[in-house]
């Protein structure tokens, strides 16, 4: 048994962590908003209905312990599938957290549904998940209880990061705190990896006070898509930007909030703690995530079902659910959204990451998303490049904030193609 091991296993959980981290001032004070967007591919007229990604997410959120959660809210983005059918099971209840759902006209794109789902919102704090997650019991208390804290010592608390595992229940990786939540625009640097623990951590984690036993959070830059966020700050911030007219991966849209609200002055905190964490089944993805046998013959409580047919479900290859793309458009998607965001927020940052990316993807054949297969040739990959410079180019000039001229972004372009050798990209 490794010292990760160890600490993990050593965390309390159970009724006891249930009523520390329970406070009179948090029941009830929590909305759960879901974007979900084709996740329900199997009829739910023949079982099993919880073959369907998006009730993993739902059953996980409705047998959450502890009173925090007033309600859930489910905005179905113009699903194609099941998604209305599976949705009335939940919404006609009853449970002991109501469920509502809103569906809208069209597919609108993932921002869009969240914006929706953060006006719907009644609670102060919204707590944020992927509708293809599978939800520890301590996820939403033991949020509330980080933000409620947080927010008592630091006013300018915008929100905590939790932990989120990719096909997988625990962490497994380790990594220094300067490499966790990372985002610096003018030097194209950024990191998510909530899915490690911090070495500094080890052997003994330090606490977030006595009465909980929470693993006390780190100040980062960065936020992801399991986070539990204030609505003020959020509506301050105009929510996330819409982005799914250029990026149907909206791979950034999490790096333009995170910048959006630091820009405002708020504070954005990371808790490792894995009793509030999610495991994310990224569904569609075939993937080369690492599997571990533990996990997978682990049963979840609340579905009742062997971690690892989940993890099965999800691993065939789909195109038309959530954010999903294929391999072949996911390299010119991730390279010009990145590159519209750093260029976007610095022109040194934009040159840092064409720079940065030629070499280590172009050159290297270094894959960065784990839900990408195989790594294309060499050839291929500097056509990706191109394409996403290009994208990234005009996206930068449509008037989206923050935007650029044409004037900078032609002079930028120039400036890529003479660091490296290579003929400039031209957009137009």
């Amino acid at each position: 048994m490794t010292a990760l091991d160890t600490v993990v296993g050593s965390l309390p959980d159970g009724p006891e962590f249930t009523a520390a981290v329970s406070l009179p001032e948090t029941a009830g004070q929590v909305s759960a908003v879901l974007a979900t967007y084709n996740r329900c591919p199997f009829d739910p007229a023949v079982p099993p209905i919880s073959d369907n990604p998006l009730t993993w997410a739902l059953d996980s959120l409705l047998n959450q312990a502890g009173d925090v959660l007033a309600d859930i809210i489910v905005v179905d983005d113009g699903s194609t599938d099941h998604t209305p059918a599976v949705l009335a099971h939940y919404t006609r209840g009853p449970h002991r957290v109501p469920v509502s759902g809103i569906r809208l006209g069209r597919h609108a794109g993932v921002a869009t549904a969240r914006n929706t789902g953060i006006t719907a919102a009644r609670s102060r704090w919204v707590l944020f998940g992927d509708d293809d997650c599978v939800f520890r019991p301590h996820y939403a208390t033991g949020a509330a209880y980080l933000a409620h804290t947080l927010a008592a010592r630091d006013p300018a608390t915008a929100g905590v990061m939790l932990p989120c595992y990719y096909r997988a229940l625990r962490p497994r990786e380790i990594l220094p705190i300067g490499r966790i939540g990372v985002l610096i625009p003018q030097a194209a640097r950024f990191a998510t990896r909530f899915h490690t623990w911090p070495a500094e951590y080890l052997p003994h984690p330090p606490r977030l006070d006595k009465r909980s036993s929470l693993i006390a959070p780190l100040p980062v830059r960065l936020i992801g898509g399991t986070a539990i966020l204030d609505r003020h700050w959020l509506l301050a911030a105009h929510g996330f930007q819409d982005l799914s007219g250029a990026w149907r991966s909206s791979y950034s849209d999490h790096l333009h909030l995170s910048a959006d609200l630091t820009d405002l002055g708020a504070t954005l905190y990371h808790c490792p703690d894995p009793r509030v964490s999610a495991a994310h089944l990224k569904f569609g993805a075939a993937g080369r995530f690492p599997l571990d046998e533990a996990d997978l013959t682990t049963v979840i409580p609340a579905l009742a079902r062997p971690f690892g047919e989940f993890v099965e479900l999800a691993a065939h290859p789909r195109t038309d659910t959530g954010c999903r793309v294929s391999d072949a458009a996911f390299h010119p998607e991730m390279i010009g959204a990145f590159f519209a965001f750093f260029a976007g927020r610095s022109l040194g940052g934009g040159l840092a990451w064409a720079v940065r990316i030629w070499r280590e993807f172009v050159q290297d054949g270094q894959v960065y998303s784990l839900t990408v297969t195989e790594q294309p040739p060499q050839d291929d990959r500097g056509k990706a490049w191109r394409e996403g410079l290009r994208r990234g180019a005009r996206f930068l000039t449509e008037g989206i904030h923050p935007g650029r001229s044409r004037k900078d972004v032609l002079a930028l372009l120039t400036r890529i193609g003479q660091a490296l050798g290579q003929p400039p990209v031209r957009p137009w």
